[in-house]
C-alpha cells in the first residue's frame, strides 16, 4: 500500500507542475482570463501579492466554505492549494513564458494552455487524494441547495468574474473562451483517456490516515 500511495503521490505532484504550465499558459496569453483567475489576479493587484499567494487565498476559502456546507477533502485537496500555487509563481518568476501581444497569438497560447490544463487535471484527479478545492465546493453547493453542480459552477463563476472585474483582473475574449469551452475541452480530453472522473472516488484525509494507520499494524 505504501508503494500505492508513492505512486498517486507522484501522479499528484505531476499533475500539478503541469497544470501549473497550462494556468501560466493562459496568464501570459494576455487575452483575458479564466473565471477564477479573474478573481485571484484582481486579489494580486489589489493586495499587492504575487498571483500564486492570491491563488493559495482562494483556494483556501473554497475549501473552508465547502467544510462549512460539509464536504470532505483529502490531502491532495490541501497539495492542490499549496503546491500550484508556488508552481505559478515559479514560472512567472522565472519568465520562461513570453506575454503574448497580439490576438491570435493570444488565442493559440490560451488554447494551448488550457489543453495542457486539463492533461494536468487528468492527472491529479488519477491520483485520486482529494478533489480539488473549488470542484469540492461547487459539489457541496449542489448537495446544499438541491441545484445540479454546472448550475452552481456557473453562478459562482459569474460573481467571480464581477468580483475580480471589480479588483481589476482582466476580462477579455479569453474569460468567454474558457468560461464556454474549458468544460467541454475536460470532458474530450477525458474520453479519449478513457477516465470516467465521475465514477473515481477521492480518497478523503481521513480515509488515507485510517488506510496508512492500517499498514502499519
Amino acid at each position: 500500500m505504501i508503494r500505492s500511495y508513492c505512486s498517486r503521490l507522484l501522479w499528484l505532484v505531476a499533475g500539478m507542475v503541469v497544470s501549473a504550465v497550462g494556468i501560466t499558459l493562459t496568464l501570459q496569453a494576455n487575452i483575458g482570463l479564466e473565471p477564477w483567475s479573474v478573481l485571484q489576479q484582481g486579489l494580486s493587484q489589489t493586495l499587492g501579492i504575487t498571483y500564486g499567494t492570491a491563488s493559495m487565498i482562494v483556494g483556501a476559502a473554497a475549501i473552508g466554505a465547502a467544510v462549512l456546507f460539509g464536504e470532505s477533502f483529502g490531502f491532495g485537496t490541501i497539495l492542490n492549494i499549496l503546491l500550484c500555487a508556488v508552481f505559478i509563481d515559479t514560472l512567472l518568476w522565472l519568465d520562461w513564458i513570453p506575454l503574448m501581444t497580439t490576438l491570435p497569438s493570444g488565442i493559440l497560447m490560451l488554447l494551448i494552455g488550457l489543453e495542457i490544463l486539463a492533461l494536468g487535471t487528468w492527472m491529479y484527479m488519477k491520483s485520486a487524494l482529494g478533489s480539488g478545492p473549488r470542484d469540492a465546493l461547487m459539489v457541496a453547493l449542489a448537495r446544499k441547495t438541491g441545484r445540479s453542480v454546472g448550475l452552481c459552477r456557473a453562478t459562482v463563476e459569474i460573481f467571480v468574474i464581477l468580483a475580480g472585474w471589480l479588483l481589476g483582473g482582466q476580462v477579455g475574449i479569453g474569460t468567454v473562451i474558457s468560461a464556454v469551452g474549458l468544460g467541454t475541452l475536460f470532458n474530450l480530453n477525458f474520453h479519449m483517456l478513457h477516465f470516467r472522473a465521475a465514477e473515481l472516488h477521492q480518497e478523503s484525509a481521513a480515509e488515507t490516515l485510517r488506510h496508512l494507520r492500517g499498514q502499519g499494524r
